[in-house]
């Protein structure tokens, strides 16, 4: 039924508007779907807006929402007056929940500030009024000195003095007269917002520091930071950083801009003009309003403050009832203009979150003229106020066409911004009867939002980190040039005396090294107090398991093991064939990382060890061809050290940029991949692997980019074998490896020819046993050597397929049928007692690699001989150049019997490698021993037997 005027309908009746006025308040959880709020009109007369008013003040005073009421008989007789009662109300502790800080108001803070210093200016030398607050008074007291000589008539001195007040009082300044905010609030406001974001930083910063540099570090970076944090926390709470954020009223329009700063802006609001324009009040009050809505803007916006994603309800801001004289009136229209305005020229970055709602007759007149029996309806001029100016879309002409597109699209952002209607109208008084529903239930703070939120992260990381450096306290690396990396790797150099990795009781692959470093410590004490002259050949390997594999048994140390126990053989033999003053060897272990992945890290510390300690002659090791190895070979032979790389095949390595050729310090005992892949590839077109010739291969091999050497000898063996098929087969990783094999598998080839590493090559025969229909074959490179070291005797015993590689050395090799009567290696006799004192035999199936120790062996014995030469010709202590131009001999050999063949360095124009290297070929039995089946190359001097070998063979050979 319709009520008549005078009817005040009960909240019951009014859920309706209660429901909508939810909707406007209610922020969306999401920033894209924030949107500028209408102006809510609720027309009705004073009485039913009077209570209206209220019960919507009421219902966000209960759930503590920010909401300002401004009563019809305010005594605000401005725009300032109803500015000022709006910030006091939102501020207040009922307008924002428990835990929650206040609405901020700085910008309006001091614009009001300034407004207050110039109406003193304005009113003369009028001192302040009785019973005027401290305030009050310091401002007349300001004003005075600010238009008096001495300061007054100086621009400069009168700057000095604001900006004096302003850093004395602090944000004293920035507050409003009748609710004056102390520094500690201030200092608690801001506390929530830096401290827990700030102290957690610093303690992850503080344990990453520790895990990567040292304790020290640590600790100075924890100083530092809690220092900045106290500094952030402390300037907040001082004037001059206020200062910094007043450069908003620079850009503002509404009053003449001054380009020296805020402080010259400030005393232009304060200075009256000698002819100012007619509308500079107004001007002045659409600053005031501009403030205030950027205060609000600021507040609201998400960033990394919790308090702003806890905010759930936007700020309201109530006219209980507005006539044609309230100031209400004029902030509604200068709200718009500023709205307007900042989308116009796209100033402001958001939207502020304010909603109008206003209480208004529909019959009271537009203008406070009681004179004015009828005219234009109050209701009708906040509607125009406020409404969205579009083109009429009248035709225009040829010539004004050319902006037409402009003038679109800035419509289209204007109602994009504001709306296609700003204004909402609800009748209060009228009541169609029937039910209405419940009102909507109303959006909750995010529980992520909770205040107490950061302060239990801030704890828990705190917490964490302390543990974590409380752990590094008691497991830091040793502070003798071993670091801590970030995977948690121990890397750099030692003469033994470190373990890299844990001591697990044998129970992982962790201590695996353990023995055979001892036994080289023990060496290196013996050398050093001997008092001997000696020179120092430094390891550079990968001496610990990578720390991303669980289970460290997978990644097979047997290589870097074999190496360590080779280069502890060659060193004893060295050292217990000098008697007297016969120059003994010292060996330091310099740790790579897995894969090599410190390589350059660790390089340097050797140039800058070498630069210390001139009894290192040379490098050795090298075992990987990778990219990291690459750029550790090329800085260490900056530093002209002798460089001899034990298993490194990459066809490149030691090549430098441009057109400079290879290294001249780098000597490789390896041979290379295009050499090997020669020699397996003739093997298996020939029908000597496996006993029949093999028609088509399936190359498998890693394209990691890091890896140089699985792809180049993949390319080689395509390369060399000739007509047939060869289908090559890439992996990236484990999973890949799998689904490659199972596709091969499909169309099974006559062989597989694997280029990937050891690490995968469980992976690989796993997936070819359960797949391939046919007992597969298999031909690898040294690089499984490892592998097989150590998984020797369950590869014949399973005896699922037929293996054979190719290794840099074998002790079969050193038989009758290859060698005839010729002495052996003494190399190999000396290896099982030396396996047996440096290994723990209690531990199945871990065994060192005896190719890898071979050529170790190799790499150690020949620079300690060509250093004794050295020694001996020139009656003093080796150098590295010294002994880098022994080396450099190409018509000599320098180890006649190595346990890897005789090694003849070819020139540098092809990368010093070793001329006729051997390459052999070998293949596992069912009862798990090695067999070799072809040696082709100088395994000795002379009297070798012949082998099946490509042709052309004898060319990389010296004379017999």
């Amino acid at each position: 039924m319709a009520g008549d005027g005078d009817r005040i309908l009960s909240e019951d009746r009014l859920r309706g508007v209660l429901d909508l006025y939810e909707r406007l308040r209610e922020r969306p959880p999401w920033r894209w779907r924030e949107r500028l709020r209408p102006l809510l009109l609720l027309l009705g007369p004073g009485r039913a807006t009077s209570h209206a008013a209220e019960m919507l003040k009421s219902r966000c005073e209960d759930e503590r929402a920010p909401v300002s009421h401004i009563a019809a008989d305010t005594p605000a007789t401005g725009v300032a007056g109803v500015l000022r009662e709006a910030k006091r109300e939102l501020s207040q502790p009922s307008s924002r929940a428990r835990g929650e800080p206040p609405l901020r108001f700085p910008l309006l803070e001091m614009a009001l500030w300034l407004r207050d210093l110039r109406e003193i200016r304005l009113a003369g030398d009028r001192p302040p009024p009785r019973g005027a607050s401290p305030a009050e008074r310091e401002n007349h007291q300001l004003v005075r000195r600010l238009t008096h000589p001495p300061i007054g008539d100086n621009e400069n001195a009168r700057r000095r003095e604001l900006n004096r007040v302003i850093r004395r009082r602090g944000r004293d300044v920035l507050r409003d007269l009748e609710s004056p905010r102390g520094r500690p609030a201030t200092f608690l406001a801001f506390l929530e917002q830096i401290a827990p974001i700030g102290i957690a930083v610093v303690a992850l910063i503080s344990a990453g520091t520790a895990a990567a540099l040292d304790l020290a570090a640590a600790v100075l970076a924890a100083v530092i930071g809690l220092a900045f944090v106290t500094v952030q926390i402390l300037a907040r709470t001082r004037g001059w950083y206020g200062v910094r954020r007043f450069g908003w009223f620079l850009r503002q329009p509404y009053v003449d801009r001054d380009s020296t700063g805020f402080l010259g802006f400030a005393l232009g609001v304060f200075d009256p003009r000698p002819v100012e324009p007619d509308d500079h009040g107004e001007q002045l009050d659409l600053l005031l309003v501009a403030a205030f809505l950027e205060d609000l803007r600021r507040n609201y916006r998400r960033d990394y403050r919790r308090a702003a994603w806890a905010r759930v309800r936007y700020p309201v801001l109530i006219f209980e009832h507005l006539s044609a004289g309230h100031p209400g009136v004029t902030f509604v229209e200068l709200a718009e203009r500023v709205r307007a305005d900042g989308q116009a020229d796209d100033r402001l970055p958001g939207f502020d979150p304010l909603i109008v709602t206003a209480g208004v007759d529909p019959t009271a007149p537009a203008d406070d003229d009681p004179s004015a029996p009828s005219g234009p309806r109050l209701v009708d001029r906040l509607a125009q106020a406020v409404r969205v100016d579009v083109s009429s879309g009248e035709p225009q002409s040829v010539v004004a066409a050319r902006g037409l597109w402009d003038r679109y699209t800035r419509e289209q952002r204007r109602v994009g911004a504001l709306g296609s209607r700003r204004e909402l109208r609800v009748d209060i008084t009228r009541d169609p009867g029937g039910d209405l529903p419940s009102v909507r239930s109303v959006r909750r703070r995010p529980r992520i939002a909770h205040p107490a939120l950061p302060w239990i992260a801030m704890v828990a990381v705190a917490a964490a980190s302390i543990t974590v450096i409380s752990v590094q306290v008691v497991r830091y690396c040793s502070p003798t040039g071993i670091a801590r990396m970030a995977n948690g790797e121990c890397v750099g150099i030692t003469d033994g005396s470190f373990r890299f990795g844990e001591d697990s009781g044998g129970r992982n692959n962790d201590n695996r090294l353990n023995r055979v470093l001892d036994r080289i410590e023990a060496l290196n004490d013996h050398v050093e107090e001997s008092g001997k002259p000696y020179a120092t050949v430094v390891y550079l390997g990968p001496v610990t398991a990578d720390p991303s594999i669980k289970n460290h048994r997978i990644d097979l140390l047997a290589g870097v093991q074999g190496e360590l126990i080779g280069l502890a053989i060659a060193q004893k033999r060295f050292n217990d064939a000098a008697e007297g003053d016969d120059l003994r060897l010292r060996v330091l272990i310099a740790n790579a990382g897995a894969r090599f992945r410190y390589a350059v890290h660790v390089a340097e510390q050797i140039r800058e060890r070498a630069l210390e300690d001139r009894s290192i002659v040379a490098v050795v090791g090298f075992e990987q061809s990778r990219r990291q190895t690459q750029e550790a070979i090329k800085l260490l032979a900056k530093s002209a050290l002798p460089l001899v790389g034990t298993a490194n095949s990459y066809e490149g390595t030691a090549l430098l940029d441009g057109d400079a050729g290879y290294s001249p310090y780098y000597f490789r005992l390896a041979s290379p991949n295009s050499r090997t892949a020669r020699h397996a590839a003739y093997w298996a077109r020939n029908g000597h692997i496996g006993g029949t010739k093999v028609k088509d291969a399936v190359v498998v091999y890693n394209d990691d980019p890091d890896d140089l050497y699985s792809e180049d000898l993949a390319a080689a063996f395509q390369k060399e074998y000739g007509p047939g098929e060869v289908r090559m087969r890439p992996y990236k990783d484990p999973g890949e490896l799998d689904r490659s094999v199972r596709e091969a598998c499909r169309d099974q080839p006559d062989m597989f020819y694997y280029a990937g590493r050891s690490d995968e090559f469980r992976s690989f025969i796993n997936v070819m046993e359960l797949s391939c229909p046919k007992r597969p074959l298999v031909m690898a490179d040294d690089e499984i050597a490892k592998y097989v070291s150590d998984n020797a005797a369950e590869i014949g015993r399973k005896n699922t397929f037929d293996l054979y590689f190719t290794p840099l050395a074998a002790r079969e090799a050193w038989t009758w049928r290859w060698i005839g009567d010729q002495a052996p290696q003494t190399f190999y006799s000396d290896y099982d007692p030396a396996v047996r004192e440096m290994t723990d035999e209690n531990i199945e199936g871990q065994r060192p690699s005896i190719t890898r120790a071979a050529v170790a062996y190799d790499a150690a014995t020949l620079v300690a001989t060509v250093a004794s030469k050295v020694y001996w010709q020139e009656k003093a202590l080796p150098s590295a150049g010294s002994v880098f131009a022994a080396l450099n001999d190409p018509d000599h050999d320098v180890l006649r019997n190595g346990a890897s063949g005789v090694i003849r360095f070819s020139s540098r124009s092809t990368g010093h490698r070793v001329l006729g290297k051997p390459v052999i070929l070998a293949t596992i039995n069912p009862d798990g021993t090695t067999e070799v089946e072809q040696v082709c190359g100088r395994l000795v001097a002379g009297g070798q037997a012949e082998a099946a070998c490509p042709p052309g063979d004898e060319t990389e050979s010296a004379p017999q």
